[in-house]
């Protein structure tokens, strides 16, 4: 493990992936008081952003046109090694949450989930991925004022 992997400088980025542009842009709003968002509308607009950005988390539909979530996370924690990912989807099947596991995907967030879900569920993602006891303890803070 690098030095670099341990110390994590600047606000975290997440990339927030969904075809359904308003979803997206609810999700969006909802983090950007804490993180650095970057969106992307398709699975290969989120791939074209992971090959060329750090990216430190991923919040990802499960089933969308072209690549689904899981072929998007499967990358995602390629390229980004150890950086969590995170399924959204209102229906997923046994099949889809083996899958998940299987790729160690963080959590899979059932729609429709409240603000306060998402934000603990991030709050969790990036505990675990950078120790950063610190952001999660305002982030937390915050999601109990909602």
């Amino acid at each position: 493990m690098s030095l670099e992997s341990l110390i994590h400088t600047g606000p975290y980025r997440v990339l927030v992936v969904d075809d359904d542009h308003a979803f997206r842009e609810t999700v969006c709003e909802v983090c950007r008081p804490f993180l650095d968002v970057v969106e992307a509308a398709s699975g290969e607009q989120a791939l074209a952003f992971a090959h060329r950005e750090r990216l430190d988390l991923a919040l990802c539909d499960l089933h969308m046109p072209g690549r689904t979530g899981l072929d998007v996370l499967s990358e995602f924690q390629r390229l980004q090694t150890g950086n969590p990912g995170i399924l959204m989807s209102a229906h997923v099947s046994p099949g889809e949450r083996c899958e998940a596991e299987r790729l160690s995907v963080y959590r899979v967030l059932e729609k429709p989930f409240t603000r306060k879900q998402l934000l603990a569920t991030i709050a969790e993602a990036i505990l675990s991925a950078f120790h950063d006891a610190g952001f999660t303890s305002q982030l937390r803070q915050r999601v109990a004022g909602l």
